[in-house]
């Protein structure tokens, strides 16, 4: 076989093991999300893959290494909502965030369940002081927004905006976590944080927008 033949063949190897790999992979979000990180292991990925334990090892390294995976694609997609225009308006701005979020986890649910029980056992929401760390770039989000609200006139400033902060963070943070565990739906997940974070909103809000917020609040109830 001449140099050209053995290139074209290396290349084609090479495009079947990422695609092998990518296959496995999407099993093992679908595992880790059904039944939870800790009962998840390389001989059930095997079994339910159809190939050996030590081709899993081969494709993936260890365990701590598919957890790392999961918690690196988590960063970036969460990354890109967080690079999003910034609203003055809580209403729209809540909506906006929120309909981003819910659409981004829609596209691929096993992945996102997944990822967020890896990114809990490396303690990625644990570290909520660091500039750096994932909690403060979140709640950075909610601070342009808040000061936003607050130059245009949509809120009071009669609370301080370390407290929305947390509370708005919350929000998402406990909707977040029930719907990992399957307690509530993408649906119910979307309402909640919604409703949340309006009512944090409320409670600094000008007259005007107060009115407008309470009345989404109505309508998510009705929905």
């Amino acid at each position: 076989m001449n140099m050209e033949g053995k290139s074209r063949g290396n290349i084609a190897r090479q495009a079947n093991k990422k695609l092998r790999r990518e296959r496995i992979l999407d099993i093992a979000k679908h595992l880790i999300a059904s039944k939870g990180l800790e009962a998840f292991t390389f001989s059930q990925l095997a079994t339910e893959a159809g190939v050996s334990t030590p081709t899993i090892h081969n494709l993936f390294g260890k365990k701590s290494d598919i957890v790392s995976e999961l918690v690196a694609e988590l960063i970036s997609s969460i990354s890109a909502i967080m690079a999003k225009p910034i609203f003055g308006d809580p209403v729209e701005s809540a909506t906006f965030y929120v309909d981003s979020i819910v659409s981004l986890y829609r596209g691929n649910e096993d992945f996102y369940r997944a990822a967020y029980m890896a990114a809990d056992q490396v303690g990625l929401f644990d570290d909520r002081d660091s500039p750096e760390g994932f909690v403060q770039q979140s709640q950075q989000i909610a601070r342009l927004c808040c000061a936003a609200a607050l130059k245009e006139g949509f809120l009071l400033g009669n609370i301080q905006t370390q407290t929305l902060l947390r509370q708005l963070y919350d929000c998402h943070r406990i909707g977040r976590q029930d719907w990992v565990g399957g307690h509530i739906d993408l649906n119910e997940y979307r309402n909640r944080v919604l409703e949340g974070m309006l009512a944090v909103y409320a409670a600094d809000a000008s007259p005007e927008c107060h009115i407008r917020l309470c009345k989404k609040i109505r309508e998510l109830n009705i929905q």
